[in-house]
């Protein structure tokens, strides 16, 4: 089965790429391709990988999401070079890709705070939330810059390409418009960088929110300065913040409470987290609040004592 055709729905019809190219980021590279009509996409397994998501899932949750849905393509996509042998033999593998268009609002609804710790090693839950912060405000400027002094290297093949270390820095501008005599290709070139530029712009938003709440952030610190003001701004902060959920390391207590609770009961691990979510009427265990945690201690340390004493008895 090929990748990205799963979950009984019909596959679209593979699309035949014009460009594949190996972007430079952080310490790996993201495949990009480039479409027939111009537009940029991303293969999604690669990244999934770099990410330590399950490719799988992604799509499936990408088909879920409508306003994103139609960004998810099926691509013919050339191995990786220095990268495992292709399946089935060897040669391009059709792949499911995600539309730079699309890919904003996909790494966005990543939530870093997710990742699993691995008690066995928890240096690398904290490499992958850095690697999911890292893609969620830098990649789409990699890519499009990536992109966009690609198309003017053409225009312009005598300009040198900046190193790949400054890319993440490069700002994409309005592309000139070539003179009235130009050739069919100088035109073409024209009209797909200001298709770039103009996709850029559009998922630039999401860029310009974050520096609003930097902005915002900068000016709660300058006026909390002052404890009159720090007064005026207790009611605005904790509205903002709202209440304040389970730390890290009480839910690290609550899942070996649950490990417990399971041991000595056979009950499932699922089972156990949606009596709890049910008790404390949340929708899962991590939307608990950090001020129900002792009642969620002591209701763990019940049932764990009455299983005890049911154990002793059997």
């Amino acid at each position: 089965m090929e990748e990205g055709t799963k979950g009984g729905q019909p596959p679209q019809q593979a699309l035949e790429p014009v460009l594949q190219e190996e972007v430079p980021f952080r310490d790996h590279t993201i495949t990009a391709v480039k479409l027939a009509d111009g537009r940029y996409a991303v293969v999604l397994r690669w990244v999934c990988e770099a990410l330590n998501l399950d490719p799988s899932g992604q799509v499936q949750r990408i088909q879920r999401t409508a306003t994103i849905a139609g960004e998810l393509l099926r691509v013919r996509v050339q191995p990786r070079a220095r990268a495992e042998k292709p399946r089935r033999g060897g040669g391009a593998q059709i792949m499911p890709v995600l539309t730079l268009r699309g890919f904003s609002p996909w790494i966005l609804g990543i939530n870093p705070g997710e990742v699993e710790e691995d008690p066995g090693n928890p240096a690398q839950a904290e490499h992958i939330r850095e690697m999911i912060r890292a893609y969620q405000q830098e990649a789409i400027d990699v890519l499009y810059s990536h992109f966009m002094q690609r198309a003017e290297s053409h225009s312009h093949p005598a300009l040198p390409l900046p190193s790949s270390s400054s890319v993440a820095s490069i700002i994409p501008v309005q592309p000139s418009a070539p003179p009235p005599n130009a050739t069919h290709a100088e035109l073409a070139t024209y009209h797909a960088a200001m298709a770039l530029w103009h996709r850029w712009q559009a998922d630039h938003h999401a860029e310009e929110w974050r520096g609003e709440i930097d902005t915002w952030r900068g000016s709660v610190e300058a006026r909390l300065e002052s404890e009159k003001e720090l007064l005026s701004l207790i009611p605005e902060v904790l509205e903002r913040l709202g209440p304040e959920k389970l730390s890290t390391e009480h839910q690290t207590t609550i899942r070996g409470m649950v490990k417990r609770l399971s041991d000595l009961t056979g009950t499932p691990y699922q089972t156990i987290y949606w009596e709890l979510a049910q008790a404390f009427q949340a929708p899962r265990y991590e939307e608990l609040l950090e001020s129900q945690y002792p009642a969620v201690f002591e209701w763990f340390r019940k049932r764990i004592e009455a299983a005890k004493q049911r154990k002793g008895r059997a």
